[in-house]
């Protein structure tokens, strides 16, 4: 509540600003969107992440963003803190330091964060996978049946930006329930996604994740 009174008030201020990122951090593969918000945002905005630009960038106006909000994705980047800059109408305007952006480390390849679509799936969909260590040429997917636990063949990742997010197609499978796996290409090795073991209430570390895939209406 006291961030978006802030923001509130931020927007009646004189003269221009950036005031605040969200989210905050991602992982140094970057690729996830962000927004900025601010005050007198001009008609010509730009912004940078670290000294790299942010793509994909939207101004107010665009994608629904009110007047004080910009938004864009951002680049890959170095792990820690990384100033933003966003530049309106010839004038500069930064975060630094802590108020700046936190680029994470990758815990590991093939990692995934989110999916785009994983529910009433058919075949020909397209499902991108967002993340970090998401080589297509060195990882693929592969889809597993639930109910039985056979695997399909190894599907191929297209990249959708850099190593942060890839999409697949689905294939053409019988209504039901499936986990996504990620498959390192050389070893074989699952990745990310495998189906996690029967729940251990007293293991509190536990942080196994299922990417479950459902074909057709869940019952």
């Amino acid at each position: 509540m006291l961030l978006f009174l802030s923001l509130l008030t931020s927007c009646n201020e004189a003269g221009y600003g950036l005031v605040s990122i969200s989210p905050i951090y991602g992982y140094t593969d970057g690729c996830n969107a962000i927004t900025l918000a601010g005050h007198g945002f001009g008609a010509k905005l730009s912004a940078t992440i670290g000294g790299s630009e942010i793509t994909a960038f939207a101004a107010p106006g665009d994608k629904d963003l009110v007047g004080y909000q910009a938004a864009g994705v951002v680049p890959a980047g170095a792990h820690g803190y990384a100033d933003i800059v966003l530049t309106s109408d010839g004038a500069s305007s930064t975060l630094s330091g802590t108020g700046g952006y936190y680029y994470v480390e990758c815990p590991a390849a093939g990692t995934i964060v989110s999916v785009s679509q994983s529910t009433e799936l058919t075949a020909g969909a397209v499902i991108t996978l967002e993340g970090c260590g998401l080589d297509a040429a060195t990882v693929r997917a592969r889809i597993v049946d639930a109910a039985d636990g056979a695997t399909g063949a190894d599907l191929a990742l297209s990249t959708v930006c850099g190593k942060g997010a890839v999409s697949l197609v689905a294939p053409a499978l019988a209504d039901g329930t499936y986990y996504l796996e990620l498959v390192d290409v050389g070893t074989g090795m699952v990745l990310s996604g495998a189906p996690c073991g029967p729940i251990d209430t007293a293991d509190t570390a536990s942080s196994c994740t299922d990417y479950s895939l459902t074909y057709g209406v869940a019952p």
